[in-house]
């Protein structure tokens, strides 16, 4: 078996190395993203291809000349004579292998050294034929190959394949073994699918697992009034000021703004300017009664919007100040807003926490933070709660996603995570 290791800038020259030195029958073994040069992690990329052929292969065009044998004699002119087919010692060349002439006596340590070699032989031999490499043309999902996560999975059954496909975008192990239970029954017996295939399969799949909250009018329902909650610095004033531009273009402005933030003047302020840019009203709640006044005195607005102030999700005395603003008679539509840049346990934490509210929807800020977007199919999965929006960026109103399922699948298996529109 010969082994070869190849550089080039992308697979497709890769490939092609690959195919003019070792042949159409190669086997890709392993590839991986190297860096060289003087400026180490600076330099650029380059992908390293192993690759291997049971036989070797001779571009009658581009061979270069073999390696001398390691037994057999000097031929005209200095050259290596080669057994023929029949294993004389003839000039011919043979079906690939260098066989030592049979008239040649071997050095007395020569025997030891046939032995070892022919060992060595064996157990090359065994091993390749254990490895289960990856052809050069399209392959079944179970031997798929990530170029761009420089992962590759000889072997594997195609839930595996899977779990590891997943799990490098972000999605926790249980998460993905979930997945791939559900799925891996529809690709048995399937025909071979590329990366972009398994993408798309596992975008359906996945899609299917959400649930999305549309922020649509409802007349029959009347009044909507959605309460922005959650921990400090996740982005709930900027977020007010995005629903309320999306709406506003769509529906009309038949909005109404609300903060209970007194926590921080500058957050106040920051409404009543959002406020004044959209034309729209803003109330200032400082006591919990205050807020139900407030509601009836918007009463014929369409949308009411309630700004609050970052709470500590392991504060209970925080939460619990909130729970007297949000009380259940005023028919409130709680979405607790989570940063995606925020560890999966922490997030946990906060969901656990503010459930007490209780919420009824999750707002996911800062995607564009972000380059595995994972967590949030986690927290789908463990919590079952409905997503309303996703932001990426800081500009008002353009970095607002009222997303999908689909959407949602999209960013999340797009190893770059979300598109930064700022």
């Amino acid at each position: 078996m010969q082994v070869k290791i190849f550089e080039a800038p992308d697979m497709a020259s890769g490939l092609k190395k690959v195919k003019k030195a070792l042949g159409p029958d190669a086997l890709i073994l392993s590839t991986r993203t190297v860096r060289k040069g003087r400026l180490g992690m600076l330099s650029r990329p380059l992908l390293e291809i192993t690759a291997a052929v049971d036989k070797p292969w001779r571009d009658k065009e581009n061979a270069e000349p073999m390696a001398a044998p390691l037994y057999g004699p000097p031929g005209r002119n200095g050259q290596i004579a080669r057994s023929s087919g029949n294993g004389s010692g003839s000039n011919g060349e043979s079906d690939g292998y260098f066989r030592s002439p049979m008239n040649i006596s071997p050095d007395p340590g020569e025997g030891n050294l046939r032995r070892e070699i022919g060992e060595l032989r064996d157990i090359v031999m065994e091993l390749s034929r254990k490895v289960t490499a990856t052809p050069l043309h399209p392959q079944p999902i179970s031997r798929f190959k990530d170029d761009t996560r420089d992962h590759h999975y000889p072997g594997f059954s195609a839930e595996h394949s899977i779990v590891h496909f997943l799990m490098n975008r972000g999605v926790n192990r249980e998460a993905a073994r979930t997945i791939a239970d559900f799925t891996s029954g529809e690709l048995d017996g399937s025909a071979p699918m590329d990366l972009n295939g398994l993408k798309s399969f596992l975008a359906r799949s996945i899609a299917g697992l959400f649930q999305i909250k549309s922020l649509e009018p409802d007349k029959q329902r009347g009044q909507k009034r959605i309460v922005l909650t959650g921990p400090t610095g996740v982005g709930k004033t900027t977020t007010i000021a995005k629903i309320a531009a999306n709406y506003l273009g769509r529906y009309g402005n038949n909005i109404a703004l609300i903060t209970i933030d007194t926590y921080r003047i500058a957050a106040v302020e920051q409404l009543k300017v959002y406020g004044e840019i959209m034309n729209l009203p803003v109330e200032v709640v400082i006591r919990p009664d205050d807020l139900g006044r407030a509601l009836l005195k918007h009463r014929d607005r369409d949308l009411i919007l309630i700004d609050t102030a970052g709470r500590n999700p392991r504060n209970d005395q925080d939460l619990s100040e909130l729970t007297e603003y949000l009380q259940p008679d005023l028919s409130l539509e709680n979405h607790l807003v989570l940063s995606a840049t925020t560890r999966e346990n922490e997030l946990n934490e906060s969901i656990n926490r503010f459930k007490k509210l209780p919420i009824d929807n999750i707002i996911f800020s800062k995607i564009d933070e972000c380059n595995l977007l994972g967590s949030i199919l986690n927290m789908q999965i463990k919590n079952n709660i409905s997503i309303s929006f996703l932001t990426n960026g800081q500009k008002v109103p353009e970095d607002l996603i009222t997303p999908t399922p689909e959407i949602i699948a999209n960013l999340i298996l797009d190893q770059h995570g979300a598109t930064y529109n700022g």
